[in-house]
């Protein structure tokens, strides 16, 4: 069996662990030779509470769809990186969508990669779930000499503290829209 894991900040462990929320394991890697090296069920402190994982795994299943739409080989997986012991409303939790894709060919003489970390925090006093977007793209040209860019793009929006199933739905809206201005306002520079 074939898995992919994101290797990032959010989800690591210790300098060598990381997890995957998508699966509740914790893979070891060798950075040096790049590949895992084993892989082990996640503890139950590594994991947030049945009440912040609903959230997390409803928004994980909406972005996978999106992803698959929009980044053909994207990968993407959400954290929680704040209040994973929340067990019922009444309490703040926060949660990271992060999203990479890249696209290398230097058949073509172009490699181009697209990151975007999206802060979900769910603000249960107020009712309300804020995103704060930070979009990192990378294009290299090297036909006829060497032409490279660097973008990145920060965007705030929020809507309104639903059901797992609303929330996922309605945050993946608007990763969306705001993924689909920024592409399109990159493609007139280009």
């Amino acid at each position: 069996m074939y898995l992919q894991i994101l290797i990032s900040s959010f989800g690591e462990i210790d300098e060598n662990e990381y997890l995957d929320p998508r699966t509740a394991q914790v893979a070891r890697i060798d950075h040096v030779n790049q590949v895992c090296t084993k892989v082990r069920p996640a503890s139950d402190e590594e994991l947030p509470s049945a009440y912040v994982e609903d959230y997390r795994c409803a928004i994980d299943i909406e972005i996978m769809k999106y992803v698959g739409e929009a980044y053909p080989k994207g990968v993407c997986s959400v954290y929680c990186v704040r209040g994973k012991d929340v067990e019922e409303p009444g309490s703040d939790f926060e949660l990271v969508v992060v999203i990479s894709a890249a696209r290398h060919s230097p058949q073509n003489f172009c490699n181009g990669s697209w990151r975007s970390m999206w802060n979900v925090e769910f603000k249960d006093d107020v009712q309300i779930v804020e995103l704060r977007g930070r979009m990192l793209v990378g294009a290299h040209y090297f036909e006829e000499g060497n032409v490279q860019l660097d973008a990145k793009h920060e965007c705030k929006d929020s809507t309104l503290f639903q059901s797992p199933d609303d929330i996922a739905i309605s945050l993946t809206n608007i990763i969306r829209q705001h993924e689909t201005e920024y592409l399109a306002s990159l493609q007139v520079l280009l």
